[in-house]
């Protein structure tokens, strides 16, 4: 069962809390069509035994100190995934262009990116942007050029400071042909390297990842390759756009900007992930915020199906 976390304001909490922000679980279990909802003193998970950092036991007087404690302390997620959502209303709400706001956004992300790697997370997944998404040919084009010129600048140089290992999940063929003259740029040039791994999930759709795995073990099944009764979960996740990965299924996921759902992300990839949720938009999501989302991750108890003790 997936377990959902997200931040609200002036509530004590029974993690390590910052200054602003607490934290409530949600369960998606459902009692006459409705979600449970967990409240702070709620009882907490239960999953194979770890210690539990001194800072998720400090209680509502826990410093911001504590908080960086059990980044340190905690077991750090090997694989974080982000889903980078509220640039455009950050420009909007600045009365700014809506290309304002995926610079910021970009940027942000940059400085996301360093700090991941200062932390030594195993695996960073961003979703860019997906394949179904309403927008105009306008944002379309905005969004593309945009995407290429932070491939061809911000990732260059994060390659070579960082050493990162750059790919991209998601439909490259309808990608503009300058963009994916970009991506496989990167990805040839980080090639072989042993920093982060960063993945780009642009034009990606979860349901499309799916799909397209199906076919394949369909293909083999039909050509004899393949027999249906040897069909199983990890011959399923071996033809996932995320096949390439040591650690495919993200521990951590992160999105902002207040929405609570996932868009069609890595749906198969996350049936065990841990969620977290934030009211701030992408390019305001910070160094700290980052660490905040992390030392959750490491006062939570993951028991990948079993039961409670």
């Amino acid at each position: 069962m997936m377990s959902l976390q997200f931040a609200t304001v002036a509530h004590a909490s029974r993690f390590s809390p910052p200054p602003k922000h607490s934290f409530h679980s949600i369960k998606g279990r459902s009692t006459a069509g409705k979600r449970t909802v967990g409240m702070p003193n709620a009882g907490g998970f239960s999953s194979p035994p770890r210690a539990m950092p001194k800072a998720c036991l400090a209680g509502a007087a826990a410093s911001a100190d504590a908080v960086e404690n059990a980044v340190e302390e905690a077991m750090m997620p090997k694989h974080v995934a982000i889903i980078m959502d509220g640039n455009g209303k950050w420009a909007k709400d600045r009365k700014l262009a809506a290309g304002d706001g995926h610079r910021a956004g970009w940027k942000n992300l940059t400085t996301l990116i360093s700090k991941c790697c200062e932390l030594r997370i195993e695996t960073l997944t961003i979703f860019a942007f997906s394949n179904d998404s309403k927008r105009s040919q306008m944002e379309e084009d905005l969004m593309m050029r945009s995407t290429e010129n932070y491939i061809r600048t911000d990732v260059k140089e994060l390659i070579t400071r960082h050493g990162i290992l750059f790919s991209m999940i998601g439909n490259k063929s309808r990608l503009p042909v300058s963009l994916q003259s970009s991506i496989s740029w990167a990805e040839e040039t980080s090639k072989g390297n042993k920093g982060m791994n960063l993945v780009m999930a642009a034009n990606y759709s979860g349901r499309d990842d799916v799909v397209q795995a199906t076919k394949k073990i369909s293909s083999k099944v039909e050509r004899g390759v393949l027999r249906a009764a040897d069909i199983d979960q990890t011959m399923f996740e071996q033809e996932l756009m995320t096949n390439t990965l040591e650690s495919p299924n993200p521990d951590l996921l992160i999105r902002t900007n207040g929405e609570l759902g996932i868009s069609g992300f890595l749906l198969w990839q996350l049936a065990y992930t841990e969620f977290y949720f934030v009211d701030k938009l992408f390019p305001d999501f910070g160094e700290d915020d980052l660490r905040q989302a992390l030392a959750s991750y490491g006062c939570r108890q993951r028991r990948y199906g079993q039961r409670k003790n």
